[in-house]
């Protein structure tokens, strides 16, 4: 089974979150799990026990980025899936690969999540 999540903002980077106070980073943790919790029930994603994970990051332009960077962004919003309840956890025997790219560009940034499922 595939599917794919839409969450229609960013979260921060690496570099960014390195630049807040830990209150703040802690703050942003919890947002974006929030978000994540609400988004999944919005769109019906339904549990997966064993996936290949890809994050699609869609920005407005095509400045050039750091995939790296956008870690940090992707493990929030897999945090949150966890949360959600939508992935077991998020260690190597449920996420069996995590892939960070480049999507379209788009005048609305959003992230795709792309979740395949894996058989044992």
């Amino acid at each position: 089974m595939h599917q794919t999540i839409r969450i229609n903002n960013i979260p921060p980077t690496q570099n960014e979150l390195r630049r807040m106070h830990y209150h703040q980073v802690a703050s942003e943790k919890k947002e974006w799990e929030r978000i994540v919790n609400i988004i999944v029930r919005e769109q019906k994603i339904q549990p997966v026990d064993q996936v290949k994970v890809t994050y699609e990051f869609c920005f407005k332009d095509k400045k050039r980025r750091d995939p790296d960077n956008y870690a940090a962004s992707a493990k929030m919003l897999q945090d949150g899936l966890v949360k959600a309840g939508i992935l077991p956890d998020d260690n190597f025997n449920h996420v069996h690969e995590l892939t960070i790219k480049r999507g379209e560009t788009n005048k609305h940034p959003h992230i795709l999540i792309h979740l395949l499922e894996v058989s044992a």
